[in-house]
């Protein structure tokens, strides 16, 4: 096999490494430092090695690595490594071995009031006699030529912007940059990031090479010449000859290739805000990036060019113009938990399906809020109210505590706060909640307080609460009602046996739809909502006073995923969505009809009809003769009670109730 050496230190150097990892092809990498080497994407593929190389070194390494006449050596090494690039050239002509060049394209723009000057030398000899602070961005192999800028007496108008390695800063101290006149930083930057460097260190002269647009060249100059500051820049070497990183991956493999290589977008879980909490991973991702997404307060220490957005619709056409090598979106806590990292994975895969998207974990709220009071949280439930303000969102959390001795739930503010302890005491739920508040900053506050004390909470911001229920309600195994848990005046209602026996018929699922049309005192409706949260419950009747019974029934029982309308069944079902499952205890004599409107709406609707009239049965009789449906079943119950009647126990008969349970097909 053909083998191949990258010797990188550009964007182009990794973007043609990566390209080649995704062919399956095997290569090596030279960078200079470890730095560079950090910045290379781990491939098994990719051996990447560390190190400066003069002729020598470069001939060691060829022979220990049989790297000979029928290898190909890529020289992606920036445009001003001359002494690098002589080398390659020299040793691959002396051992026959194919040498390719990938040039950086310079920059198109012109801009008036540059300075231009042929090397670093010239340009330093120049800003001697001119005053103002100084931004060197040429890196720190380059200090040496501004020595003379350097001396003590000069020294404290010189910044120098370098990249955050060991090696760079050492450079730096060595050759007399004050410490608090370096910043180390990863670039490109964009426009905005230079015009707040420039700003804040009161930058008049700003030297640069010319890194082209890959390099960040043209923000550079803009954001300058935007503060008025002058612009000196040092020319590159002598023209050269080379290829592109897309001539140089079709030389290598025969294929065509997007020289812009698949974009990387990393969705990050930054933990609580705080960096300490940040993980090596996400910090490692930022670094290596072109661009950051999140909200402020998780940008504030970043400085990467970066955006204050949080919502695909806001981010997507910002990827869409700048088309970075590599993004990061920022979402507080752990992305699997609560986040909005899945609705952007979708929003991004929607929007360009050969996206290379990697998902972050971080540290969520729960977990450090469970460490500082000392609890374990494999055995809690989790739920969040944050942004939400349904009442069934609310329901969802109460039902949670209600039967769970532990409890964790994410709040947006003091409201959620008030108005969960009220609910919770309404409900007579005996427990303490445990309140956490700007967690991991300096500000930090945990503290425990009783419901009542809860209730008057009035501190700003997002709030994180553990409730620990002394007393939690087990559930039962079979969910059911009795009779006299339901208030019924006048009102017909179906009764226990029965009302058990249909819903059992309805074969329920959870998230599914359910009508109970002639609801009467909403009996079916409540016990068959009662069976899981997550059903969607209508119930029709026409009769405003049976409506005002099933409201009084619906939040006896404290639930909150059922809707109820007055009016005629067979008008509102017209206007509902198709149900999974209809039990029609009333139908006022349009039983027929109401039949065949929910027929229209597409088959598998499973229909439970209790009859007690000959003529309600005859009519359900003849609708299964002329309408095609599976699964039937017809059973007839009949009930009696037994009442005390001075010393005797006597049956007092229920009529017999004709249940019919199908599937229309």
């Amino acid at each position: 096999m053909r083998k191949i050496v990258i010797f990188s230190g550009t964007t182009e150097g990794r973007l043609l490494s990566e390209m080649l990892s995704k062919q399956g092809i095997s290569h090596f990498v030279c960078v200079a430092t470890e730095y560079g080497k950090d910045m290379m994407d781990k491939s098994p593929l990719a051996k990447v090695l560390s190190r400066r190389m003069d002729k020598e070194a470069m001939e060691d390494f060829f022979y220990s690595e049989k790297i000979d006449d029928g290898a190909v050596v890529v020289d992606a090494t920036h445009p001003y490594a001359r002494e690098v690039t002589d080398n390659l050239k020299y040793v691959t002509s002396k051992h026959n071995i194919e040498y390719v060049r990938i040039i950086r394209e310079k920059s198109d723009a012109y801009y008036e009031g540059v300075t231009y000057y042929s090397d670093a030398s010239e340009c330093a000899e120049a800003l001697l006699a001119q005053e103002g602070n100084i931004l060197l961005t040429t890196g720190s192999k380059e200090l040496d030529k501004f020595s003379i800028l350097l001396k003590k007496d000069d020294r404290t108008r010189v910044f120098v912007r370098v990249l955050p390695a060991l090696e760079s800063i050492k450079l730096c101290i060595n050759m007399g940059v004050m410490q608090d006149h370096i910043i180390a930083m990863q670039g490109p930057f964009s426009q905005k990031m230079n015009e707040a460097l420039l700003q804040q260190y009161d930058i008049k002269h700003l030297i640069t090479k010319d890194s082209g647009t890959a390099g960040g060249f043209d923000e550079k100059i803009r954001a300058a010449l935007s503060g008025n500051a002058k612009v000196h820049v040092i020319e590159r070497p002598a023209y050269e000859n080379g290829i592109s990183v897309g001539e140089a991956f079709k030389l290598i493999t025969g294929k065509e290739a997007d020289e812009h290589g698949t974009m990387k977008v990393v969705l990050a879980g930054a933990g609580m805000g705080n960096k300490l909490f940040e993980t090596v991973a996400l910090k490692e991702e930022i670094e290596k990036s072109d661009i950051v997404f999140g909200a402020e307060r998780l940008l504030k220490e970043i400085s990467k060019p970066k955006y204050n957005m949080y919502l695909s619709s806001d981010i997507i056409p910002v990827l869409e113009k700048e088309k970075p090598e590599k993004a990061v979106i920022l979402f507080s806590g752990d992305t699997g938990f609560y986040s909005g990292a899945k609705k952007m994975e979708k929003a991004l895969r929607d929007w360009k399906k050969d996206l290379d998207i990697t998902v972050l974990p971080g540290i969520s709220s729960f977990s450090y809020l469970a460490s500082k009071t000392g609890e374990s949280y494999e055995d809690a439930k989790m739920c969040s109210l944050h942004g939400k303000n349904k009442k069934e969102d609310m329901a969802e959390v109460i039902d949670k505590i209600q039967h769970n001795r532990k409890t964790f739930v994410l709040l947006s503010g003091k409201e959620d706060v008030k108005k969960l302890s009220e609910k919770m005491l309404s409900m007579g739920i005996d427990a303490e909640i445990t309140i956490g508040r700007n967690l991991s900053y300096e500000g930090e506050v945990i503290k425990k307080l009783t419901l009542e004390e809860a209730g008057k909470y009035s501190d700003e911001g997002i709030v994180t609460v553990f409730i620990k229920n002394n007393s939690p309600k087990r559930r039962l195994l079979i969910n059911i009602k009795k009779d006299d848990f339901f208030i019924r005046d006048k009102v017909p209602m179906t009764k226990e046996c029965i009302r058990h026996e249909s819903i059992i018929r309805l074969k329920l699922k959870e998230g599914d739809i359910f009508y109970d049309i002639g609801g009467g005192t909403g009996s079916v409706a409540v016990e068959a909502a009662g069976l899981s949260r997550t059903l969607k419950v209508t119930t029709i009747e026409k009769k405003p006073e049976a409506v005002k019974l099933i409201k009084e029934n619906v939040q006896k029982a404290g639930l909150e995923n059922i809707d109820i309308i007055c009016d005629e069944a067979i008008e509102t079902v017209k206007t509902l969505p198709k149900p999974d499952a209809v039990f029609i205890g009333g139908s006022g004599g349009k039983l027929k009809e109401i039949i065949d409107i929910l027929r229209e709406k597409g088959p598998g609707i499973r229909f439970v009809i209790n009859a007690v009239s000959l003529e309600t049965i005859e009519e359900i009789t003849c609708i299964l003769k002329d309408t095609p449906h599976k699964d039937e079943e017809i059973t007839m119950i009949s009930v009696s009670d037994v009442k005390k009647a001075g010393e005797h126990h006597l049956l007092s008969a229920q009529n017999p109730v004709w249940i019919f349970s199908f599937v229309m097909e």
